[in-house]
């Protein structure tokens, strides 16, 4: 027999056969408490997840015997086709963590931020991430954690090659010919614009030549800052400079990893790239951290990326008080602390948290930069859209005799028919 859907679960809790009612009440027994069973899928940030939330269920379970939790960890290659399947077979799950949200409140699916935390958590959360967790004005989630990013390089290839690491595009490329002429066999810049990540690579990018996704009223993913930075990247791929295949080629098993090797000078990383490369790669590298570098004449951004929680309403409102207990409970700060440590090191989303850390070594570089940061546009309804078009089409403009301003244009009408 199939196990019965949560969605079945969800929706007759608590009912007694008529038959046991009467034995119960013969008998003088006090019925069983009704239970509510809630579901959760959430990203695989690291190993690390799905033993968190084993254990901050079992302890949410322990204090809640009426509510019934469980988590589904799905890595992120694979979790944006696993909620949007639920969702369009009609069984979304009641919580999701993913980097976008705004598609499923325009729906209407989904609880505002109020109804999935409580008052507590919420004043809690930093105000700028709360400000990036809205749509048509509304909080509809809740951010789970932030990071921005930072140019990595490997200190002992940028001083064989007798440079310093580069600020504007310019001392890129020179410092790429310099790694070149000095260390056969060394990548000088890893450039992943595969599909696991694309959408922040190329954003970082083109933010430091001026360029965006959408400008607050038009989607501009075609601009002429975008197809400018384009060019470029294709000047590095062609002198060199890069790994030959950077539509193909992503982030965690490919520059992250060659980096962790010592193959790779530069690269675009995140918070978390020193607990991979110790943890995961048992690498020994020693490395640096600038700001990105910007176009020549132009300003230096970071890419502040922030992931959400959110919940998924179902017909009678019976999920909203099991879903608001049980991520409060998470923000708990011991609670929070731990699934930070889970995730491999991100910048907080609560104010509490922060104030922690503020004197660390390591997070001040990150934390410097983040006036700077630009983000997704998560608050377009189509932005998901857009952003798997990018994953899966931006790699297609360093195929040769490719037509980069028509892949921009292709993309760009995915937000404006979305």
């Amino acid at each position: 027999m199939e196990e019965v859907s949560t969605h079945m679960t969800k929706r007759f809790t608590g009912f007694v056969a008529l038959g046991a009612a009467g034995l119960l009440a013969v008998a003088g027994a006090v019925p069983a408490v009704a239970q509510t069973s809630i579901e959760m899928i959430a990203a695989q940030y690291t190993d690390n997840m799905q033993p968190y939330f084993d254990d901050l269920a079992a302890r949410f379970m322990e204090e809640n015997p009426d509510i019934d939790v469980t988590v589904q960890v799905v890595n992120w290659n694979d979790i944006d086709q696993v909620v949007t399947t639920r969702i369009a077979t009609g069984e979304p799950p009641d919580i999701a963590n993913l980097n976008y949200f705004a598609a499923f409140a325009a729906d209407d699916l989904l609880y505002t931020a109020d109804q999935i935390v409580d008052e507590a958590t919420l004043a809690d959360l930093i105000q700028g991430f709360r400000d990036n967790s809205k749509y048509d004005g509304v909080e509809y989630a809740v951010p789970d954690l932030a990071s921005d990013r930072l140019f990595f390089y490997n200190t002992a290839i940028l001083d064989a090659a007798g440079v310093e690491p580069p600020a504007t595009w310019s001392d890129v490329k020179a410092v790429c010919q310099a790694i070149l002429d000095t260390q056969p066999g060394i990548i000088p810049l890893a450039l992943p614009l595969g599909p696991e990540e694309a959408q922040a690579e190329f954003l970082i990018w083109a933010g430091g030549n001026g360029g965006q996704y959408f400008d607050g009223e038009n989607w501009v993913v075609n601009s002429a800052e975008n197809l400018e930075t384009l060019d470029f990247l294709q000047e590095l791929v062609d002198m060199g400079c890069t790994q030959p295949n950077p539509g193909s080629f992503n982030r965690t098993e490919g520059a992250f990893q060659l980096f962790g090797e010592g193959i790779v000078g530069m690269l675009n990383g995140a918070i978390f790239l020193p607990g991979e490369l110790e943890n995961t790669y048992q690498s020994d590298v020693e490395w640096g951290v600038v700001p990105f570098p910007a176009a020549d004449g132009k300003e230096s951004i970071t890419l502040g990326v922030q992931d959400y929680f959110f919940g998924f309403k179902n017909e009678d409102g019976s999920n909203q008080e099991a879903i608001q207990k049980f991520l409060s409970f998470l923000f708990i700060p011991d609670n929070y602390a731990a699934f930070l440590e889970a995730a491999g090191g991100f910048l907080p989303a609560t104010v509490s948290a922060g104030e922690t850390m503020s004197d660390d070594p390591f997070l001040a570089p990150f934390i410097e930069v983040l006036p700077s940061a630009i983000f997704y546009p998560s608050d377009q309804a189509a932005w998901g859209s857009v952003q798997g078009a990018i994953q899966d089409g931006i790699g297609a403009a360093f195929v040769p005799g490719a037509d980069k301003q028509a892949i921009l244009d292709e993309i760009n009408s995915v937000g404006e028919e979305g």
